[in-house]
């Protein structure tokens, strides 16, 4: 940074010479698309790595394409992410755009898949990239636009204001050490002692999203403990915004964790059944397979519309993807 104002246009043309066809000469040269495992490189080394470490159970490993170059990063900086963000937008956005003709002229041009998609931090990084125009000014216009066209999810009015507040908002030192194990302490005694759970979930207000968002997976699996009737009103309205910090980091994750905590185990169907972002986006409405308490819990209730909202966006994006995916290049029959 400050981000060179040629480059987001070097990206246009690099993805265009990958997927646009010349119909001036038949003998054209190709490039080839930035495989996954290059890009899992980059975000590896970043501050969400976790979620790319092919050995944890959110990522399974996917093949990759011909031969991958090394790519030696210690820390990727804000731009380089931000670009390879905008490359990959911009590539689904035009291929979409040319499949039909890419179809009629028999080539097959690599996808990015869904899953790969939604496990970037596209939402958390387009923030950082508003925060500092006047370093990524000329990038974020167009990135906007493309993730308010393919990830209407990411787009809600609520989140984006929501973000907005926590920017802004002001922290204070707290004395309390965050561990795994703190946390699991503090919700496990939360009807007898909900002082100590609203300490915790104080000190976790009081920290940047990013610093608290590994401990999102512990704190998502209190998410019963918290409907109980003994639990006060004010404990749960704290774990509501601890919820929507985490919401501005990595949402689509936090979105199925949250499902899958929520389930209603007691219908026998539910056993031994995990939802998947593919679930969510064919059937919506596998969000309000929830406890039936979450509907008498006013503060939970408004994080399970919120989901609901966002996943009823992404599968009208998924179908609108899914028809230009598979274009009818016959009008009859």
């Amino acid at each position: 940074a400050p981000l060179h104002p040629v480059m987001p246009a070097l990206v246009e043309v690099y993805v265009n010479s990958i997927l646009v066809i010349n119909n001036k000469g038949s003998n054209e040269y190709f490039n080839q698309p930035i495989t996954e495992e290059e890009i899992r490189r980059v975000f590896r080394n970043s501050i969400f790595g976790v979620k790319f470490d092919s050995q944890n159970k959110l990522f399974t490993p996917m093949e990759t394409d011909g031969e991958s170059v090394e790519i030696y990063i210690e820390k990727p900086t804000l731009a380089s992410q931000l670009l390879l963000i905008y490359y990959l937008l911009l590539y689904e956005d035009v291929r979409l755009a040319n499949a039909a003709t890419l179809l009629a002229n028999g080539r097959k041009v690599k996808s990015y898949s869904t899953a790969f998609l939604s496990e970037l931090p596209i939402k958390y990084l387009l923030h950082q990239a508003q925060k500092d125009q006047m370093s990524y000014g000329g990038l974020f216009s167009p990135l906007l636009r493309l993730l308010a066209t393919h990830f209407p999810q990411l787009s809600l009015v609520d989140d984006w204001m929501d973000d907005q507040v926590f920017g802004d908002y002001c922290r204070q030192r707290s004395d309390i050490n965050l561990s795994d194990s703190a946390i699991n302490e503090a919700f496990r005694d939360i009807e007898n002692n909900p002082y100590k759970t609203g300490k915790i979930l104080k000190a976790m207000l009081n920290k940047n999203p990013t610093d608290i968002w590994p401990f999102a997976e512990v704190f998502v699996k209190y998410f019963k403990s918290v409907l109980d009737d003994q639990v006060p009103r004010h404990i749960q309205e704290l774990y509501r915004e601890v919820w929507l910090r985490l919401n501005t980091v990595l949402p689509r994750c936090l979105w199925i964790m949250t499902i899958n905590a929520l389930l209603d185990i007691n219908n026998g169907n539910t056993k031994n059944f995990t939802i998947t972002q593919e679930n969510v986006l064919v059937d919506p409405l596998q969000v309000l397979r929830c406890d039936i308490r979450v509907f008498r819990c006013g503060p939970i209730l408004k994080i399970i519309l919120r989901i609901l909202e966002a996943s009823l966006a992404a599968s009208r994006s998924q179908l609108s993807r899914h028809l230009l995916d598979k274009p009818l290049l016959e009008k009859s029959g």
